[in-house]
């Protein structure tokens, strides 16, 4: 138990310190990377811990970083600790605080709080997942932006195997901003995801797959290809 406690809190310090150590080289990153285009290849790795405080409050910690294979660099990081609240078996709702740290000129950190409606259940024995999302952004920069997310998600178990597909789409629409000229309010953006996980430990599981990420912006759409690979520990 002890072991399993310091090894993933020493995997949320690597995780956590990671925005620091990238921040000193912002200035070479902002000169060699300053946009994405369609058809671009990124890597997106994450580490997430997850605790029951009780039977209905548990405390949830997601961390990610996005590379560009293209040049190797870090583009982005995200930190996202909150706090779940189950209503009844199948809703509960959530909150907390989200920081996104951009490394490409010309865009800057933005942070806020989120507020979640998640709905879990079982059809024809398939694990489904609905979660509704607001999200209430800062920019450094002093711009302002309020979206919402919708997600909708369903695994499939492969019998006889610990392994099972997963199944995702969430849909990003800008509610409001204070730059309406420079960024779309409706529709701006889609992740279309596909791929496998399985249980590691009693206390931890992973996975892979595939996003499509679509980027719809004032003047173009940009397609993305997105390798993601994420683990989350239990922590009870």
């Amino acid at each position: 138990m002890v072991l399993r406690w310091i090894f993933v809190v020493a995997c949320a310090a690597v995780a956590l310190a990671a925005p620091p150590a990238e921040a000193q080289r912002r200035q070479q990153q902002a000169a060699r990377a300053q946009t994405f285009h369609s058809g671009d290849v990124w890597i997106t790795p994450s580490i997430a811990l997850e605790y029951r405080i009780d039977e209905r409050w548990s405390f949830h910690l997601d961390t990610q970083g996005r590379f560009d294979t293209a040049n190797g660099l870090l583009r982005d990081f995200q930190a996202r600790p909150g706090f779940e609240y189950a209503i009844s078996p199948h809703w509960a709702v959530a909150a907390g605080y989200v920081q996104f740290t951009r490394y490409l000129a010309g865009q800057s950190t933005s942070r806020g709080p989120f507020q979640d409606i998640l709905y879990r259940a079982r059809i024809e024995e398939l694990p489904i997942a609905l979660r509704w999302r607001w999200e209430e952004l800062f920019f450094d920069s002093g711009q302002w932006l309020v979206r919402t997310r919708l997600l909708a998600g369903v695994r499939v178990p492969l019998q006889g195997t610990p392994w099972e597909l997963a199944f995702s789409d969430e849909v990003f629409l800008n509610v409001a901003n204070s730059n309406p000229n420079t960024r779309l309010n409706g529709f701006t953006q889609n992740r279309a995801f596909a791929g496998f996980g399985r249980q590691l430990t009693a206390w931890s599981r992973a996975s892979l797959g595939y996003e499509l990420d679509t980027f719809v912006g004032p003047s173009d759409v940009r397609n993305v290809h997105n390798i993601k690979m994420s683990i989350i520990f239990n922590l009870n």
